[in-house]
């Protein structure tokens, strides 16, 4: 299923047929209220894959592979940097970015090694600099410290994606999720379009 027809199902039931064109909830709106819903289920399958079986993990269908993303170099700290799609979910280590990988003419590299930002100091207090790459997020920022140069090269990104303005987009959620995300776009939606609309221009709200 992809968003937009989601979405159609969506307002179509919010409106009780199909909406008008002058219509006050738009396809824009119920796209943004879609990825607040993702992002809570994809929170859900995680804790309850705790729960259910004692093991930390989320379904594979929530995860995108984003490839070709650049990094650049911060001359004030030193670090690498690039942008990613999306500010990752606060799950886990390992589970919000499954995997981070920098591929060369001849093949990818090995996976990089994530770490908390607070473990930082101390590895730049290291004697001997280790060989290997780590990164930590900072908001919709992924940072390496890295001890050899990949100034120009790209990253392939393995994460739980759950925002998109792509309507064709496919949805990546496990299909039983799909009536919770409906009841929970809905619940949101339906206040807004209980909520007059001020059609004036005065700067008042209207009562």
């Amino acid at each position: 299923m992809t968003r937009k027809v989601l979405i159609e199902q969506i307002r179509r039931m919010l409106y009780g047929g199909v909406p008008t064109d002058d219509a006050n909830i738009t396809e824009k709106e119920v796209n943004l209220y879609i990825n607040e819903a993702l992002a809570y289920m994809a929170k859900v399958n995680y804790t309850d894959s705790i729960k259910l079986d004692g093991i930390e993990t989320v379904s594979d269908v929530f995860y995108l592979t984003f490839k070709n993303l650049a990094i650049t170099k911060d001359n004030d700290t030193g670090y690498y940097s690039l942008d990613l799609p999306q500010v990752p979910l606060g799950l886990a280590r390992g589970y919000g970015i499954a995997s981070v990988r920098i591929p060369s003419m001849s093949s990818l590299s090995k996976a990089l090694v994530p770490i908390s930002v607070r473990e930082l100091e101390y590895m730049d207090n290291l004697k001997c600099p280790p060989s290997k790459i780590f990164y930590w997020p900072e908001g919709k920022k992924l940072w390496f410290n890295s001890y050899t140069t990949i100034t120009g090269k790209t990253a392939i990104i393995r994460m739980v994606s759950t925002e998109t303005s792509d309507m064709d987009a496919e949805l990546n959620v496990p299909q039983e999720y799909i009536t919770d995300i409906i009841n929970l776009v809905m619940g949101q939606l339906r206040p807004r379009k209980a909520t007059p609309q001020d059609s004036t221009n005065d700067g008042l709200d209207k009562l």
